[in-house]
C-alpha cells in the first residue's frame, strides 16, 4: 500500500505521520496545497522548524496542483476545544482542522452575537436542570486564515450552570464573508453522481463570455509564448486557457512543461499573463501543444456554486462523514477515521486480520472506542430532558 495518495480518501495523507495531537508530527498539521502535501509553518505545536506563518511550507510529498485538481473542494476533518469549566462572559474557542489551507474573509470577531459579514458557528448554552437551550453563542471566525487550522471564538452569556452543544451543526457564511481553498470556495456543491474521490466531484460553471482561437504552430519545446490565429472575441490578460475539445480535438492537448501533466488542458489553472497582440500571448507556465488545437479563453470559467451554510455532518476526510456526530472523534483521536474505532485492521467481513496476512482472523466481542476523544457526550438533565453536549465542557 502506498504511504501517501492524492485523493480525498481517508488514507491519502502521509501514513508515516501519526494521528496523535500529542505528537509534533501529527497528520492534523498536514494540509494539501498546489505543491502537494505540506507541513504548515508557524503552527506552534507542529515540528515545522519555523515559527513564521509567512514562510514557505515544508513539502512532504510533491504533487502538482494537488489541492486544486485532485482534492477539489476542501474538507473539514475534525474539531477540537480546550476542556474545562467556562464562566459567564468568558471566551470559548472552537478549533477546526481542514485538509487544505483555508483563506477566510470575515469581519473582525466581536465579543457579542453580531454576525454581519462573518463566518460563524452557533452553540447552544443548555441548562443543567432540563437540558433546554437558555441562550446561543455565535462563535465567530477569529484566526488562522491561510492555514489548515481555523479558530472560532464566542463570548458566553450570563446563564445558569450547564453545558454547551451544537445548535444546528453548520458553518455559516454571512453577507460578504467567504471561505476559499486554493482559489476554490470551501462552500462549493459536489455532484451527487460523482465519486467523493478524484477530480470530477465539484460542480463548476462554464464561462459567461469567452474568446477562442486555434494554435498556429506547434510548441514542441516548453514555452510560455503561444501563437494563434482564427481568433473570435478578445484575448485579454487574466483569462483562463483551456482546450475546446470538440470534434477530434483531444481534451488533453496541452502538456505542462514541468511535469508532463495534461490535466492543465481543462483544470482552469493555465492563465494568460500578458498579451502582445490578438495572435500572440504569454501564459502562466511553460507548455507544449500541437498545431491547430482549438483553445478557449474565458474570464470566469470554473466558478463554483456557493452555499451560505455548510453542514458539518457531511464533511470528514471523505466528504460524507459527520465530524460532530455521536461517533465523531476530536482532533488527534483519529482524524483520518470514519467512525473513530481505534487501531483495528478489519477485512471486508469485519474480522480482525492477523498481522502477518496469513489469512487467519478473529472477531472481537466489541469495537474499542477511545471515549476521551469523542466530540459529543449524551447527558441527562438533573430534573428532565437530555441532549448531546460538547464532551469535557461545562458552563458555570
Amino acid at each position: 500500500m502506498a504511504i501517501w495518495g492524492k485523493t480525498v480518501d481517508t488514507e491519502a495523507r502521509p501514513k508515516s505521520l501519526p494521528m496523535d495531537s500529542n505528537s509534533s508530527y501529527s497528520r492534523e498539521f498536514v494540509s494539501a496545497t498546489s505543491k502537494g502535501w505540506v507541513f504548515q509553518p508557524g503552527v506552534a505545536s507542529a515540528a515545522t522548524g519555523n515559527d513564521n506563518t509567512s514562510a514557505d511550507p515544508e513539502i512532504l510529498v510533491a504533487i502538482r496542483n494537488l489541492s486544486s485538481t485532485q482534492l477539489r473542494s476542501a474538507n473539514l476533518l475534525s474539531i477540537d476545544w480546550t476542556d474545562g469549566a467556562k464562566a459567564d462572559a468568558s471566551d470559548f474557542d472552537l478549533v477546526l482542522t481542514f485538509d487544505e489551507e483555508i483563506t477566510v474573509t470575515s469581519a473582525t470577531a466581536t465579543a457579542n452575537n453580531t454576525i454581519t459579514n462573518k463566518v460563524y458557528i452557533v452553540l447552544s448554552e443548555l441548562g443543567a436542570t432540563d437540558m433546554v437551550e437558555d441562550s446561543q453563542v455565535k462563535c465567530q471566525y477569529y484566526s488562522g486564515s491561510g492555514t489548515n487550522t481555523l479558530t472560532f471564538r464566542g463570548r458566553l452569556n450570563t446563564t445558569a450552570a450547564g453545558y454547551l452543544g451544537f445548535t444546528d451543526n453548520f458553518i455559516h457564511v454571512d453577507g460578504s464573508a467567504t471561505m476559499q481553498a486554493d482559489s476554490e470556495t470551501f462552500s462549493g456543491i459536489l455532484s451527487e453522481t460523482a465519486s467523493a474521490q478524484g477530480t470530477d466531484n465539484s460542480i463548476v460553471l462554464d464561462a459567461s463570455s469567452a474568446a477562442s482561437g486555434v494554435v498556429n504552430g506547434a510548441i514542441t519545446t516548453a514555452s510560455t509564448t503561444v501563437t494563434v490565429d482564427g481568433v473570435s472575441g478578445t484575448i485579454a490578460t487574466g483569462q483562463v486557457v483551456t482546450v475546446n475539445g470538440e470534434g477530434g480535438t483531444p481534451a488533453a492537448s496541452i502538456t505542462a512543461g514541468e511535469d508532463g501533466d495534461t490535466g492543465i488542458s481543462t483544470d482552469n489553472t493555465l492563465t494568460i499573463t500578458a498579451v502582445a497582440s490578438q495572435t500572440s500571448f504569454t501564459v502562466s507556465e511553460p507548455i507544449t501543444v500541437a498545431d491547430n488545437i482549438k483553445l478557449l479563453f474565458s474570464a470566469d470559467a470554473g466558478e463554483g456554486i456557493e452555499q451560505n451554510s455548510i453542514s458539518m455532518t457531511i464533511e470528514g476526510a471523505d466528504g460524507a462523514t459527520s465530524v460532530v456526530g455521536t461517533q465523531a472523534m476530536r482532533t488527534g483521536f483519529g482524524v483520518d477515521t470514519v467512525d473513530g474505532r481505534v487501531g483495528l485492521l478489519e477485512d471486508a467481513d469485519g474480522f480482525i486480520e492477523n498481522e502477518d496476512n496469513s489469512g487467519g482472523h478473529f472477531r472481537p466481542e466489541e469495537f474499542t472506542i477511545d471515549a476521551d476523544g469523542l466530540v459529543l457526550e449524551a447527558k441527562s438533565g438533573s430534573a428532565s430532558g437530555s441532549a448531546n453536549i460538547l464532551k469535557g465542557v461545562t458552563t458555570t
